[in-house]
């Protein structure tokens, strides 16, 4: 018997039922972008994606990634 379908349920989902794999929009969604900026960052290799058939997903991991790699560090302020 194939444990295919079973690992293929385990990498599409996360541990807390969520998926682990999302679609170029919803990324877009969250971030508030246009769905094409996410296909640009992608393609420019700066978010991780694979390719499911057709079309790109997303793993929530490389989104959290990719922000945390946006972070901004405060300035001072200087009066």
């Amino acid at each position: 018997m194939s444990r295919e379908p079973e690992r293929l349920r385990q990498v599409l989902s996360s541990a807390d039922g969520e998926p682990g794999l999302v679609s170029v929009r919803e990324v877009a969604d969250q971030l508030g972008v246009h769905p094409e900026t996410i296909r640009r960052l992608i393609h420019d290799g700066r978010l991780d994606a694979v390719r499911v058939g057709r079309v790109l997903r997303v793993h929530r991991e490389a989104v959290d990634r990719f922000l945390a790699l946006q972070r901004v560090k405060p300035t001072r302020f200087q009066a």
